[in-house]
């Protein structure tokens, strides 16, 4: 008996390697797997601009860190005490416009500087609808809980749809034109919305992300939303928010990526960086014991012959935990 039906991915023929950089901008479902690909010692770069959830927004900032082009006082506003960027996320928000600058401004360079050397782009679109100043017709990234009579909310059509996707291909291919663009839908459920204007929204983005995806041979479509969705399909696999996917799901989600962009190389280093990650969690009953030094010469021994697999730099703070835990030890 079959109580669910398993979605089987095709393997790509494009594996992703730990030499190669990978760039994540969207929802906040990049930085679930952003995470997950971090942990596992790829050099990663996720939303330089705090979470983006709709193409127009994304397609902005990738304009922006592309181009280099700085925020300036005269794009950032004050609600309250705090002052923000519509570009931005709140993450961005600090209590005064200098250190907002500042802020976005130092990650808008370490992106530029990053991205210029990337290889993989994972782009995450979260809804189709958007939110636009009633004064100057401007959409923005994020509300910033400013008051809702200020904006008209806005469902963007199928034609905004595709040329905002498009432009945020052409913009990756113009910087690298052999980069690999692994596009997917956010399957976090943005239920504000309504659910079914929420459905609404994902719809017009499935539908018009494939259609733009005929004519990009370098670009692959990764069935998160499916995956969580229909594979899936049961709040068991939900936060208690029944929005966002829970630890379970978003592992699931993670082994088939990696079952589909991993060969067996790189799933053995990425469970030599699990081991160490393990290892380092390990807690004793009493840190004094010759066992527990042992172990921590063992891990030591281990991490220094297996850390020049991975980029530089990629265990520098296991590295220092480690000195820390063998010290105390003695």
């Amino acid at each position: 008996m079959r109580f669910r039906t398993e979605l089987i991915i095709p393997e790509s023929k494009r594996k992703i390697q730990h030499s190669q950089s990978i760039f994540g901008v969207g929802s906040c479902f990049v930085n679930e797997i952003g995470e997950k690909i971090s942990d596992s010692k790829f050099r990663t770069l996720l939303n330089p601009f705090g979470t983006l959830f709709h193409p127009l927004a994304i397609e902005n900032a990738l304009l922006r860190i592309l181009s280099l082009t700085y925020y300036t006082q005269g794009e950032i506003f004050k609600n309250e005490e705090l002052y923000f960027s519509w570009d931005h996320h709140t993450s961005f928000d600090r209590i005064s416009m200098e250190r907002t600058l500042q802020h976005i401004n130092s990650e808008l360079e370490k992106a530029n500087e990053f991205i210029q050397k990337a290889d993989v782009f994972i782009l995450t679109f979260g809804s189709a609808w958007v939110y636009k100043l009633k004064e100057t017709g401007l959409f923005v990234a994020n509300c910033h809980k400013v008051p809702g009579s200020l904006f008209r909310k806005t469902l963007l059509n199928d034609s905004e749809i595709r040329q905002s996707l498009k432009n945020c291909f052409h913009l990756i291919q113009d910087v690298n034109p052999n980069a690999h663009i692994i596009a997917t839908i956010s399957p976090v459920r943005h239920v504000k919305d309504g659910i079914t204007a929420n459905m609404l929204s994902k719809a017009k983005l499935i539908s018009n992300l494939h259609e733009v995806l005929k004519t990009f041979e370098k670009v692959d479509y990764f069935p998160a939303y499916e995956l969580l969705i229909d594979d899936l399909r049961d709040y068991r696999f939900y936060k208690p928010d029944l929005v966002h996917p829970n630890e379970q799901a978003v592992d699931y989600i993670w082994n088939k990526f990696s079952e589909t962009y991993f060969d067996a190389a790189t799933t053995e280093k990425i469970q030599l960086a699990n081991d160490i990650q393990n290892a380092l969690n390990h807690r004793p009953l009493n840190p004094e014991t010759i066992a527990y030094k042992e172990f921590l010469y063992k891990t030591n021994k281990q991490l220094a012959a297996m850390e020049n697999q991975f980029p530089k730099g990629s265990f520098t703070n296991e590295k220092q935990v480690l000195q820390k835990l063998m010290k105390y030890a003695d």
